[in-house]
């Protein structure tokens, strides 16, 4: 089992349940993804699959909708007064489309423009869908040691590693 706030190494290849590859090391040149383990970078379902594994082990895993993109929400699919939209008739029905909100940007799906209205999906384009792992544990980082002892930060990143470093030689020097 690795533990929680090991960075680890991984070559992966994601895919949906009829086959289709979503993404994976070969996507990225063959390189490993690296990531910490509870440190929320992958869906979740990801991290404790990996969290469950020894180096160098190979598993499948089916990460089921909720570890995953989420359960599909009707409640993510609004209907909007199409005056909203400059360029109604350019938006790309079936296509997805970004927007501005005033604290973030979000992707949506246009299902429809019809009725003066337009309808887009925010769910994810994968929610209620299983993912389909193959993993390979490729490395742990900092095999002896504490998690925060083997972190190989840029001094004075400012995530608060070297502080705490730092707080823990002071512990093992009292």
């Amino acid at each position: 089992m690795v533990e929680i706030g090991r960075k680890v190494k991984i070559l992966y290849t994601a895919q949906l349940e009829g086959g289709t590859v979503l993404d994976s090391s070969d996507h990225h040149g063959g390189d490993p993804m690296e990531f910490v383990i509870g440190g929320g970078q992958v869906m979740p379902g990801l991290d404790k699959a990996v969290r469950d594994m020894v180096p160098h082990e190979k598993r499948s895993v089916a990460v089921p909708a909720t570890d995953a993109y989420g359960e599909y929400k009707e409640s993510l699919v609004e209907a909007i007064p199409a005056a909203d939209f400059p360029g109604v008739e350019d938006l790309p029905v079936g296509g997805y489309i970004m927007l501005s909100l005033p604290d973030k940007r979000v992707r949506a799906k246009v299902v429809s423009v019809e009725d003066g209205l337009v309808t887009l999906d925010f769910n994810h384009e994968h929610s209620g869908k299983t993912i389909l792992f193959d993993i390979e544990l490729v490395e742990v980082f900092g095999e002896t040691g504490s998690a925060v002892e083997n972190e190989q930060h840029a001094e004075n990143c400012g995530c608060g590693c070297q502080k705490l470093k730092e707080q823990l030689s002071a512990n093992e020097a009292v």
